[in-house]
């Protein structure tokens, strides 16, 4: 539909009728047209606000000072152009649209449906193909409840927790305003003693700062260090090793008390310290080693002597104990009771090279594969930063005991035979291990079972005895 000449041309009086707009052209069809359009419409019968809607001329309406630069020769002839092309005002199809007496076709109301037949007529439900805006998902409308968010956060594994973290922009935020109560949350679920050992304060490199920029209390201008999923995933490690440590030393029959896995890892957390002064500062601090905490670490490095020696024909050499406890961590000691390291002789050569091999001539060059750099640096303070050689932590177990009058050396033979003979029968256990998580089998569960063979052989001895009374009659 063509645009009305009524709304390009718009005579207010007869005097604008008299004088049409010059020709441009030889074109008559035009004219009468537009002589037609101007004597159809009568404008003194409208109100002034109509006139107004449309292009009045300039002889009748002046044009404000600020006018578009193309509205002065319109002017001189008498009339405004149709459409000031503005971006403000829109594009000249929106403007005619607005002006036009039928905006929008009128849709037809849809018949009501019947409600008898409801459970029939209603469709499908639409998948998230069709209707992407009405599909429902859980985790968003969980991640309105920021405590169910995190109690849902415990159930997942440290791997699926960091990529859900990585992935999920509300999840991401939700924990950053929420970070280190969401850590400690996971370290308390999954790994409650390791988290109070292995204190996120004493690893600075494993903490981070605090996305929610909260400031530290004892320094004002700087932010707050907090946990790190590098120290959540180091505690979740460490426990598991701890695990490992005791399961291969039970699968060997050499078993310990359950109370020694704290005791292992306060062993790996002195390890742990690098100098020689604060390893012996925090022997002396009686809340963290407990004279307890002594007696099974000595039970625990002379289990160790017995796994690694041969009980009976081993002569009582303690170095291979000496040299893994002396590595930089305790996974080395986990690997090699499992056998999936130092399984040949060249692998405990290269060991003792690193460890305290120290060559008479030594030459700046590799022997047997370890760089030259690393070749005696694991028994010096600092692994190798400094001259002074460490206090091993077997020894400075000793050493605290002796200093509080512990006498250990009065319980070594208690020590040897625990796990192996019964306390109450003083016989041998020789039932297999149950499945446990921590592979340890307690006092009470050693009794039981040797009960419970005492009856297992009585029984077999009623029954033989029935026979033989059947047989002999």
């Amino acid at each position: 539909m063509a645009c009305p000449l009524s709304a390009i041309l718009n005579p207010v009086d007869g005097s604008a009728q008299t004088n049409p707009l010059p020709a441009t052209g030889d074109d008559d069809e035009v004219d009468a047209t537009i002589s037609e359009a101007s004597t159809e419409i009568n404008y003194e019968r409208m109100p002034d606000e109509e006139v107004l809607g449309f292009n009045t001329p300039t002889k009748h309406r002046p044009s404000p000072p600020n006018t578009a630069p193309g509205t002065e020769k319109f002017a001189k002839r008498g009339i405004i152009p149709p459409v000031i092309l503005s971006p403000i005002q829109g594009s000249l199809y929106d403007r005619r649209v607005t002006t036009s007496p039928t905006l929008a076709p009128v849709l037809p109301i849809p018949p009501p449906r019947n409600p008898l037949h409801h459970l029939a007529d209603d469709p499908p439900p639409p998948s998230h193909e069709t209707n992407p805006r009405r599909r429902f998902s859980i985790f968003n409308a969980l991640l309105n409840y920021p405590e169910l968010t995190l109690e849902f956060s415990k159930q997942l594994e440290i791997e699926d927790l960091i990529s859900l973290y990585a992935i999920s922009k509300e999840f991401h935020f939700l924990v950053n305003g929420r970070f280190t109560a969401m850590i400690l949350g996971q370290a308390k679920g999954k790994a409650s003693e390791s988290s109070k050992t292995f204190i996120f304060r004493c690893y600075k490199s494993l903490c981070m700062r605090d996305p929610a920029r909260r400031l530290n209390e004892s320094k004002p201008d700087e932010l707050r260090f907090i946990p790190s999923f590098r120290w959540l995933r180091m505690i979740l490690f460490r426990e598991a090793v701890v695990d490992d440590i005791l399961r291969s030393l039970a699968a060997d029959g050499h078993r310990v008390p359950k109370q020694t896995r704290l005791t292992i890892k306060k062993i790996w957390f002195t390890i742990d310290i690098s100098d020689n002064a604060r390893r012996i500062g925090l022997m002396h601090n009686t809340t963290f080693w407990s004279s307890k905490d002594l007696f099974l670490a000595t039970m625990f490095f002379l289990k160790l002597d017995m796994r690694l020696t041969h009980p009976t024909a081993g002569n009582g050499e303690i170095g291979l104990r000496k040299m893994l406890l002396g590595q930089r961590s305790l996974s080395m000691l986990a690997k090699v009771l499992k056998r999936e390291e130092m399984r040949t002789q060249v692998d405990m050569l290269r060991m003792i090279v690193r460890f305290n091999y120290e060559p008479p001539r030594h030459r700046q060059m590799d022997i047997m594969g370890v760089p030259s750099h690393e070749i005696g640096k694991l028994q010096y303070e600092g692994w190798g930063a400094k001259s002074t050689k460490f206090i091993q932590i077997d020894e400075l177990v000793m050493r605290e005991a002796v200093k509080r009058r512990l006498n250990l050396q009065d319980y070594y033979v208690d020590m040897m035979i625990y796990g192996y003979i019964n306390k109450k029968t003083f016989q041998d256990i020789r039932t297999p291990m149950p499945k446990q998580e921590d592979g340890i089998e307690e006092d009470g569960e050693d009794d039981n079972s040797s009960e419970n063979e005492e009856a297992n052989s009585e029984r077999l001895r009623a029954q033989h005895g029935r026979k033989g009374a059947r047989r002999c009659s």
